[in-house]
């Protein structure tokens, strides 16, 4: 992914938008580890119908259909998240090398 930072930041302050992308980044995060663990649930409800017979087929099945959607949201969240992480690196290089000058 190619970031045009000077393009994203034409007539913004780069130290007023880094405390923003910052908190972008921490929230992109928690989506993801959320994500990641309602995936596992959602493998653990699957597989428990067939160790355990008294879970209910329609967990089962709620648990399978919606296992793909939490995947998509692992692969969407993460793009976003790496995406987040480098326009804060270019902003922060952009910081230490005005800082220098």
């Amino acid at each position: 992914m190619d970031i045009d930072i000077q393009k994203e930041l034409a007539g913004k302050n780069p130290a007023r938008v880094a405390p923003q992308i910052r908190r972008n980044v921490k929230i992109q995060k928690q989506r993801v580890q959320m994500h990641l663990i309602m995936t596992l649930f959602f493998l653990a409800l699957a597989s428990a119908r067939l160790i355990f017979s008294w879970v209910p087929l329609w967990v089962q099945l709620f648990a399978l259909i919606a296992l793909p959607f939490t995947a998509l949201g692992i692969y969407g969240d993460g793009r976003l998240l790496k995406y987040q992480q480098q326009k804060l690196k270019l902003i922060e290089e952009i910081l230490n090398s005005r800082a220098e000058s």
